[in-house]
């Protein structure tokens, strides 16, 4: 029989993926969806409200399978979820976590929700401050396109006016509490702005999905697709238009090439039956996430492409970039000491947040290039995270304890990392996973601007605690492990020139005219703002110009 040939496969279904999936079935081509994990079901896999006391290990997971974790997340709420079985390795000298979600949907039924788009400041960065290189397309472009994704997804804040975080279109915020009007005050003693959030969590009705209904289980799935992720959005869609096929535990290998040395499909691995198989399309968007996605294209060798497909200039799997992450201050308001405790951690993580204010009118205000933003938090979670920093024992501690509830606040910071030679992704030439596939090797030091940025916050977000009023107590003497922000970008960079990077201005490799990139790899860098928003616009971007490429004949089959 002939072998099938798809109009497009795409492999991953988080944020690009799931976007990638969807828009290409609503133009009617007909795809492939290749998924490395399984698909989850709410009532079975997320949390459901149930509360630690009532699993058998209080909600951490066996300790047996907390040793292996590879990831930070790996819990009883979301057993089984998150990626053990394939590793990866650290050259020396690099520490890095990676924590995988391979479920249908990735890691977008558990992320922050924080949507803020990229700026002017972030794409022309270069030009304002003589590091690296401008992003080869402008805010203006993206701009029509971000658009469309708030209003596809339903994103909470406010019209904020700040030319270095652009307005978007967004639904009621989220209100504040009162630690964040007591942060707000100090905040503006200091100068140092702080505002709701851009959150893709919805408050009011939006698209068929219902608004939160405040539980603060975000991180271990909604059970009711109240904030954005493909499973919910996306997938129900795509699935509609007659014009998907979606295989799980199907773990992308490599991609395969023709005579030309065009993309022809994916080999990958079912891991349900351990037999390698191979599909056929033709076009090809890999969109498994920025390392992953390096790394897929690393393995794909071929007479044509000895050094990976699509890797003429070399460039894949370089300039790997990641937010640092880390706890700047924490304390507690003496003023809301002794307050009735009440459930007020509504959405399990920020809804402020403090958008860079560093270095908008001159690059070089500060010691150090660029900016960060942070994120304020506190309130009665679920737990009280402060309990180890409470002297006392018995009574007395169990007293001071339900006194400091509603009190404590904690600032985090998300700093991003520059472009370097020295940070990269490439394959292990020693060790492979237990389907015989060289596995991805990770070097990452943090620069010396972003450490500055670190130490810059640790200052800041003490000032402005003191300014509201709080008492510090801490500042991390550590940043959080690269890899724990989940927000790596750079591998496979986007920009004019062949010779330096992998695709052009619209994710489209530029070696291989029928491969597409449609995650974070394509990033030139990461900024103060999360990556979600922007890989969904983008990807929205790619699929558009991908289908124009289709309606032109250009991929079609010889």
């Amino acid at each position: 029989m002939p072998k099938q040939i798809y109009d497009v496969i795409v492999i991953g279904t988080g944020a690009g993926g799931g976007m990638a999936i969807k828009t290409l079935c609503d133009a009617g081509l007909k795809v492939c969806a290749l998924n490395a994990g399984r698909r989850l079901d709410p009532e079975k896999d997320f949390r459901n409200h149930r509360m630690p006391w009532e699993m058998k290990y209080r909600g951490f997971g066996d300790p047996k399978r907390r040793e292996i974790s590879y990831g930070y997340m790996d819990n009883e709420y979301t057993e089984g979820v998150w990626e053990h079985e394939i590793g990866f390795t650290t050259a020396s000298g690099t520490k890095w976590m990676w924590p995988r979600c391979f479920a249908v949907g990735g890691k977008t039924s558990f992320w922050g929700r924080s949507s803020a788009r990229f700026g002017d400041i972030d794409f022309r960065a270069a030009s304002l401050d003589g590091y690296d290189v401008d992003c080869p397309l402008t805010y203006e472009e993206i701009a029509p396109y971000y658009t469309r994704v708030e209003k596809m997804i339903g994103v909470a804040s406010t019209v904020q006016n700040r030319p270095s975080n652009p307005d978007g279109s967004y639904l009621p915020p989220f209100h504040f509490r009162c630690l964040d009007r007591i942060l707000e005050t100090g905040a503006s003693k200091v100068s140092i702005p702080y505002l709701p959030d851009r959150i893709a969590q919805l408050t009011v009705e939006h698209e068929g999905h219902p608004p939160c209904h405040f539980c603060g289980n975000c991180t271990t799935g909604c059970d009711v697709g109240a904030f954005f992720s493909t499973p919910w959005f996306f997938l129900p869609k795509a699935e509609a238009t007659k014009n998907l096929e979606l295989r799980t535990d199907a773990l992308a290998k490599n991609i395969l090439v023709d005579e030309n040395g065009r993309a022809s499909g994916v080999a990958y691995v079912d891991r349900k039956t351990k037999q390698e198989v191979e599909v056929h399309a033709r076009a090809i968007v890999v969109a498994a996430s920025c390392v992953e996605s390096a790394k897929i294209l690393l393995n794909s060798k071929s007479r044509h492409w000895p050094e990976g497909v699509a890797n003429s200039s070399g460039q894949v799997g370089r300039n790997l970039c990641d937010h640092l992450y880390g706890e700047s201050a924490s304390g507690y308001l003496p003023q809301l000491l002794g307050q009735p405790s009440f459930p007020d951690h509504v959405s399990d993580t920020t809804i402020a947040w403090m958008p860079r204010w560093q270095n908008l009118n001159s690059p070089h205000e500060e010691n150090f290039i660029r900016g960060y933003s942070v994120y304020p938090d506190g309130g009665c979670t679920e737990f009280p995270w402060y309990a180890t920093r409470v002297e006392g024992f018995g009574s007395s501690f169990k007293r001071e304890m339900r006194r400091r509830y509603p009190a404590p606040v904690s600032f985090g910071v998300q700093a991003p990392s520059l472009p370097s030679k020295t940070n990269y992704v490439d394959l292990d030439p020693e060790v492979k996973d237990k389907y015989g596939i060289p596995v991805a090797r990770l070097h990452f030091q943090w620069d010396e601007n972003v450490l500055k940025m670190w130490e810059h916050s640790k200052e800041a977000c003490s000032a402005l605690l003191r300014a509201a009023g709080g008492e510090v107590e801490k500042s991390s003497d550590h940043p959080e492990i690269p890899g724990f922000s989940l927000h790596e970008t750079g591998t496979c960079r986007m920009g004019n020139d062949p010779k330096h990077f992998v695709t052009n201005r619209f994710g489209q490799a530029h070696d291989v005219p029928n491969l597409y990139l449609c995650d974070a790899s394509v990033f030139l860098n990461c900024t103060d703002k999360t990556t979600t928003l922007s890989i969904l616009a983008f990807a929205l971007r790619t699929c558009d110009y991908m289908i124009e490429n289709f309606r032109r004949g250009e991929h079609r089959s010889d």
